[in-house]
C-alpha cells in the first residue's frame, strides 16, 4: 500500500495539479520567506461553493501559503505545498532543514490536532544529516465527516532531537496553520448524527463510528471519534481484526490526552471482497495509561459492526 501511495503522490506533484496554501507558525520570524517562484502565490483549495461563500461574506475559502514554520539556529520546518492524492487522501508537504555543521537531527510530529481534535496522519518520523534537507508528505485519510478542510486551527507539535545525543526527549516546537486567517471564527465541533453507530459508552471513554469506507486502494477503514472520558493519558492500539470471520490485521495505535477527542480508523488492508459484499468487521481496542503502561491495560475489548 505505501508503494502505491507514494507512487500516487509523486504522479500528482510531477503533474503539479494540487494547490498551494497555507499560514503562520507561534514565531514571528521569517513567515514571508519565499520558498520557490511558484510557491509564492497562494492559490485556494476551496470548492467553487466555498468561494462563492466567501463572495457573500460568509465562511472564506481554505489557503495554505508556504511559510517557515519553525526556525532555530540549527533547524527548521518549512510548509511547502498543499494537494490531494486521489479522491480519497490530501497531505502537507513539509521541508525539514538541519543547519548545524555536525550534527544529525531526528524529525519526529508528535501529533496533529484540528481545532483541538486529535487526528490520525501518516506521521513523521525522519532523520536529517548535518547541512540537509529532506522533504516529507504528511497524509491524511479523506471521509465524510470531515477533512483538513473542516478545521481553523491545525495544531502541529514537533520533538526535533540530536540523534547521538541519549536519554534526551528533545525540543517540543508548536506552530499553527490557520487555512481561513487567525482571527476567523471558523472552529470544528464535532455533532453526532442518525447515521453514526455507538461503539462504546464506558468509564474511560466514549465512542461512535461515523463511516465505514472502502477507499481506492482497495483498503476497508472504519473511521470513529473517540473522547477520553479520564484525567489520563491514553494509548489505544488495535492488533486483531476479523472480515466475515477471516482474520486480518488491523494494526494501529492512537494518543489522546485527558479529556481530549480523536477521529481515529482502523484499516483492513488489500481486500479482495467488494465492498458490497462485507457483512461483519471485527477489531479490538486495547487502552493503557501512557505512564502506566507497566500495570496492563484498562481496557481490551473486541468490536464487532456491520457496515
Amino acid at each position: 500500500m505505501k508503494k502505491r501511495t507514494v507512487f500516487a503522490l509523486a504522479c500528482m506533484l510531477a503533474l503539479s495539479v494540487s494547490g498551494c496554501g497555507g499560514k503562520k507558525a507561534d514565531t514571528k520570524s521569517a513567515e514571508t520567506t519565499a520558498l520557490t517562484e511558484s510557491a509564492e502565490t497562494t492559490l485556494t483549495a476551496g470548492s467553487g461553493a466555498e468561494i462563492e461563500k466567501q463572495e457573500k461574506g460568509e465562511k472564506p475559502a481554505f489557503q495554505i501559503t508556504p511559510f517557515q514554520a519553525v526556525d532555530k539556529e540549527d533547524y527548521g520546518v518549512k510548509i511547502v505545498n498543499y494537494g490531494n492524492v486521489g479522491e480519497d487522501q490530501e497531505y502537507l508537504q513539509l521541508t525539514l532543514q538541519n543547519k548545524s555543521a555536525d550534527k544529525s537531527y531526528v524529525f519526529v510530529l508528535k501529533n496533529l490536532e484540528g481545532d483541538g481534535i486529535v487526528l490520525r496522519t501518516s506521521g513523521i518520523s525522519e532523520t536529517v544529516e548535518p547541512g540537509q534537507e529532506k522533504q516529507v508528505n504528511l497524509i491524511f485519510q479523506k471521509n465524510s465527516t470531515y477533512s483538513l478542510q473542516s478545521f481553523g486551527d491545525l495544531t502541529f507539535r514537533f520533538a526535533i532531537v540530536d540523534s547521538n545525543a541519549k536519554n534526551q526527549k528533545g525540543e517540543t516546537d508548536v506552530f499553527h496553520i490557520y487555512p481561513y486567517g487567525e482571527n476567523k471564527e471558523v472552529n470544528y465541533v464535532f455533532a453526532p448524527n442518525d447515521s453514526y453507530k455507538q461503539l462504546d459508552d464506558n468509564e474511560i471513554f466514549e465512542a461512535v463510528v461515523t463511516e465505514c469506507k472502502q477507499d481506492q486502494f482497495g483498503n476497508e477503514n472504519v473511521f470513529f471519534y473517540l473522547r477520553n472520558k479520564t484525567n489520563k493519558r491514553l494509548y489505544i492500539n488495535s492488533d486483531k481484526g476479523s472480515v466475515n470471520g477471516e482474520t486480518r490485521s488491523t494494526t494501529r495505535y492512537f494518543e489522546v490526552g485527558p479529556g481530549q477527542s480523536l477521529f481515529g480508523f482502523i484499516t483492513y488492508q488489500d481486500l479482495t471482497i467488494p465492498e458490497a459484499e462485507i457483512k461483519e468487521l471485527q477489531f479490538n481496542l486495547r487502552v493503557q495509561d501512557v505512564d502506566n503502561l507497566v500495570n496492563g491495560p484498562l481496557l481490551d475489548k473486541s468490536y464487532t459492526i456491520t457496515p
